[in-house]
């Protein structure tokens, strides 16, 4: 009986030390599934007939929708309008940049640069007029690493935890530029830090007072 007892404790004490090995923790997830930003390119084509600019209501609230696009972006790379070499000199092309002008003054984008070139188009096709710009977007990310998250063995989160919150989160981005630079601190109100702290000192209340009419309880 005493020799059982005795290989169970050494069997023990060769087990214990197995389950203490180390293992280096996982970043954290915003560290881990980092939102990554890119410059894209947002890409419209009309199409106009030789004689004369015919856009139908639909097409004009596809062009106004991309216009205001362009204006979310900032306007501050530029748009392009590329004309096919078939186009140049009609009364189609002079009449959808006079458009597009248009809608850029109703959107606020009087100022905002805008530069015109050509492009080679097939003689006797329909060639579209190119409108395009560039943008910054959020990446999207591939949440599908598969994981067995019943191995907690070692009480670490699995490769892919927090990837899909920080993936919904990258597509609620508006301005990707604040995942660049952030937003900027105003400086503190030296005046009023120095009031709470006087107030302090003296033994008075801090807080700011409130009007009368704040003060009404739910009873009444």
């Amino acid at each position: 009986m005493k020799t059982t007892l005795i290989s169970l404790s050494l069997t023990a004490a060769i087990l214990l030390p197995a389950c203490s090995t180390y293992q280096a923790s996982l970043p954290p997830y915003d560290e881990l599934h980092k939102v990554r930003v890119a410059e894209t390119i947002e890409r419209m084509e009309i199409y106009v007939r030789p004689g004369g600019m015919m856009l139908s209501a639909r097409d004009r609230a596809a062009l106004s929708k991309f216009i205001d696009g362009f204006a979310q972006s900032g306007g501050a790379g530029g748009l392009y309008i590329n004309i096919p070499n078939t186009a140049l000199g009609t009364p189609a092309a002079g009449q959808a940049q006079a458009e597009v002008q248009n809608m850029m003054l109703g959107a606020g984008l009087g100022g905002a640069p805008v530069q015109t070139g050509q492009y080679q188009a097939r003689s006797g096709g329909d060639a579209p007029i190119v409108l395009s710009y560039r943008r910054l977007t959020t990446m999207p990310m591939d949440c599908t690493v598969s994981t067995d998250l019943m191995k907690t063995y070692n009480n670490q989160a699995p490769y892919n935890f927090g990837c899909s919150a920080q993936s919904n989160f990258a597509v609620m981005v508006n301005d990707p530029t604040q995942i660049l630079d952030g937003y900027g601190e105003d400086p503190a109100i030296a005046a009023r830090r120095t009031a709470g702290v006087e107030a302090y000192v003296t033994g008075q209340s801090p807080a700011s007072t409130q009007p009368a009419r704040q003060e009404i309880s739910s009873s009444q």
